[in-house]
């Protein structure tokens, strides 16, 4: 029994060790993804054969909805974006040190809601051995996803109020007056009022200027746990290796 127990030990070693070195492996890719999730948008690393080799929760929420991945490699469900995306990331991969290319951006077409955007991205042969080989960069933006910063982001930069917070955050997300007065069983007067209280604050002329300057915060501030908390982790990131 003793021996045995022993074997167990050892097998249970090997598992820490591996595990420890994956961790390692992975750490520089798993950073920066994470950053691009801080940023409130997918990220997606390719390698060899324009294989995934890791994504961040984000882009993993994208999937099925206008992107799948198919034998490891991430597809467009839209006929005419796949051949464009497709042939982007291929542009992308060919990069080399002397011979650069401008980031590309372009849409990916989906049944149901408005096109996710995805900027491509080459990196230089000097930088792929520190994300284990990927060769390209994806970032996904999904346009109907966080379309403004949270209610006490709001407070402590602008002075607003929770009401007028919450209001501005509604109007961000195209409510209007009169709906947000329903949802919040207030009068439309009040809503109103605080409405002209968010725009005298946040010094904005209009409700569709109040809109963007809501939707520039929301994409630099960071949402606490709607952001990058569930992914701080390797093991919460999702990892695809290259078929060998």
């Amino acid at each position: 029994m003793g021996s045995g127990s022993l074997q167990v030990g050892v097998r249970e070693q090997d598992s820490h060790d591996v595990t420890r070195a994956q961790a390692e492996k992975f750490a520089i890719a798993a950073n920066i993804l994470n950053i691009i999730g801080s940023l409130h948008c997918g990220g997606v690393l390719l390698g060899p054969r324009r294989r995934v080799l890791c994504l961040n929760p984000i882009a993993t929420d994208c999937l099925g909805d206008g992107l799948i991945l198919s034998g490891n490699r991430l597809v467009a469900t839209d006929r005419q974006s796949n051949a464009r995306l497709q042939g982007a990331v291929e542009l992308a991969m060919n990069l080399t040190e002397s011979v650069g290319a401008p980031a590309t951006w372009l849409e990916v077409r989906r049944a149901a809601n408005v096109p996710l955007l995805i900027r491509i991205l080459g990196l230089q042969e000097s930088v792929r051995p520190a994300l284990n080989g990927a060769s390209v960069l994806l970032v996904v933006v999904d346009p109907q996803s966080q379309q403004a910063p949270r209610a006490d982001l709001l407070t402590r930069v602008f002075a607003l109020t929770n009401a007028e917070a919450e209001v501005a955050i509604a109007i961000a997300h195209g409510r209007r007056i009169a709906q947000i007065a329903a949802d919040r069983s207030v009068a439309v007067a009040t809503v109103r009022t605080h409405a002209k209280m968010a725009l005298a604050k946040t010094r904005t002329r209009s409700q569709a200027e109040l809109a963007v300057l809501l939707t520039r915060l929301a994409f630099t501030a960071p949402h606490g746990e709607a952001g990058v908390s569930q992914a701080n982790t390797l093991r919460d990131l999702p990892i695809f290796r290259p078929e060998t």
